[in-house]
């Protein structure tokens, strides 16, 4: 009896896995107004936010070094269209609750990219994952400022629409 006990705080201890988002944990919630609609929303797992179809971004960051890195994940637009989101900005929050107000062209004029993987393999928390939201600043330089490097929020968990 006692290593059963023993077992299950053992198992309890070591929940929730590292990678919880190859699990089928929610990864990512979103919330505002979808067709027409106030208070709505969507929870994504990474299977379900990947099967909106993904896209490859080689990119570089300023995190990550000079040379351009693999990335691969949704488009923000496709999140946002699946979802039929009606609103001017976005309030992106981090695991961590740290925050970002960025407007919605971001998604729809700047492609910005949630990212899910780094060189094929889903993201980690420890590596700013499950989710990081990305720009192409190695294909649009114009892009590479000081204000879309702050939008790029990374262990993003929640985007409200308002």
């Amino acid at each position: 009896m006692h290593r059963r006990v023993l077992a299950a705080l053992l198992t309890l201890a070591a929940w929730p896995p590292r990678n919880a988002a190859a699990q089928g944990r929610p990864v990512l919630r979103v919330t505002g107004t979808f067709a027409g609609v106030p208070g709505r929303e969507a929870v994504f797992d990474l299977a379900r936010l990947e099967g909106l179809g993904t896209v490859r971004l080689v990119t570089r960051t300023a995190w990550t070094g000079s040379t351009p890195q693999l990335f691969s994940g949704v488009p923000l637009a496709r999140v946002l269209e699946a979802v039929g989101a009606e609103g001017e900005s976005l309030r992106a929050v981090a695991l961590n609750d740290y925050a970002v107000t960025l407007p919605i062209e971001d998604a729809t004029r700047h492609g910005a990219v949630l990212a899910t993987r780094h060189d094929g393999v889903p993201m980690r928390v420890r590596d700013r994952g499950p989710i990081w939201l990305l720009y192409p600043w190695t294909e649009r330089p114009e892009l590479d400022t000081p204000v879309f490097r702050e939008r790029a929020i990374w262990q993003l968990a929640q985007i409200h629409v308002g």
